[in-house]
């Protein structure tokens, strides 16, 4: 009987030694990415300040977080709030993409159009949009890292078909 459970308690620890071996080789390296994602990945932290909206100055807070092994940036705005939205950027064919988890319940896909030192410009995707018709929608989205602790962000709310409003964020990272 000693035997026996020696045996069994053996080949456990084989089985276990076997497949932590296995998940170490089969850990893919961290995902590099565009140029432009590499930058989305250096906002990781807090970000505080305002957003201008509607000629109003209102406080806002932006959290990004490197995600899915670097292959994918997470950003909150208005983190913990009725009004918090995500947005999640990400290469699509070696560009970075991104959609926007809006507060109005669509989620509109903007593709880079280009990008300039540190500003990204994104429009609205011409393919992956189809379900939006006339309805109100996040179109544009400029980003710019003027230095390492400061960001700015320009949005533009498109409604059948004409811009409806923009939103402005000035922003220092907080962390």
């Amino acid at each position: 009987m000693k035997f026996l459970f020696a045996l069994i308690l053996c080949c456990l620890l084989a089985v276990g030694n076997t497949t932590l071996s296995f998940a170490k080789v089969t850990e893919p390296p961290p995902y590099e990415g565009s140029p432009a994602l590499k930058t989305m990945k250096s906002l990781a932290g807090t970000w505080n300040g305002t957003h201008l909206m509607q000629g109003k100055e209102l406080p806002a807070s932006i959290e990004y977080k490197v995600s899915s092994n670097g292959s994918t940036v997470v950003e909150t705005m208005f983190p913990g709030t009725p009004h918090e939205m995500v947005n999640v950027y990400h290469d699509k064919a070696g560009k970075l993409a991104m959609t926007h988890y809006c507060s109005v319940g669509n989620q509109p896909h903007l593709d880079l159009v280009a990008m300039e030192g540190r500003t990204l410009s994104f429009s609205l995707s011409s393919t992956d949009n189809p379900h939006l018709g006339d309805e109100g929608h996040m179109h544009d989205l400029t980003i710019t890292l003027t230095d390492p602790g400061h960001l700015q962000q320009n949005w533009s709310f498109f409604e059948k078909g004409k811009q409806g409003g923009m939103t402005t964020f000035d922003l220092v990272r907080v962390q």
